[in-house]
């Protein structure tokens, strides 16, 4: 880190520079994953089931493109604690530990907390014709504005405390 803004003095170019390459990497990782594991289950399914071109395009990009969000999320994240127990911590407590708990413990009010969390947006997202609380671009909207908010957090701690 110390390296990239020596170069770089500018703190949200670096931040910035950060987040496309996961952003990419992500996505490309995301949608290829996608690919082969709607190949692998319609091999399983062997014919019981329909996966439709159009449909399943969709799903796989929507897929590539929440783990685009959740991975620039992470790098936000990281910026801001700027150690990897702490961003780690909160990264699952966000995406799987939260939602899991509100979830579980059920009812209107905390599965509409739920849906608010990144975990619950994408979920609606992914999901390519299920029936959701928000269309599919507010879902995308709500995750990637706590991808823009870690980033913003960061970027002030960056600014705050260098490296």
């Amino acid at each position: 880190m110390r390296t990239s803004l020596l170069s770089v003095p500018r703190r949200h170019r670096v931040q910035g520079a950060k987040a496309l390459v996961v952003a990419v990497v992500a996505f490309v990782v995301g949608t290829t994953f996608a690919v082969v594991g709607t190949a692998v289950a319609w091999l399983g399914f062997d014919g019981r089931a329909s996966f439709a071109v159009g449909p399943s395009l969709l799903q796989v990009l929507a897929v590539g493109l929440y783990e685009a969000l959740v991975a620039v999320l992470s790098v936000g994240v990281a910026f801001a604690t700027r150690h990897p127990a702490g961003a780690l911590s909160i990264l699952v407590a966000l995406l799987w530990a939260l939602p899991s708990i509100l979830l579980g413990l059920g009812g209107p009010t905390l599965a509409d907390v739920n849906d608010r969390l990144p975990h619950g947006a994408g979920d609606h997202f992914m999901r390519v014709g299920a029936e959701a609380p928000y269309p599919p671009v507010t879902a995308v909207l709500i995750v990637a504005a706590w991808a823009a908010t870690a980033h913003l957090i960061g970027l002030y701690v960056l600014r705050r405390r260098d490296a």
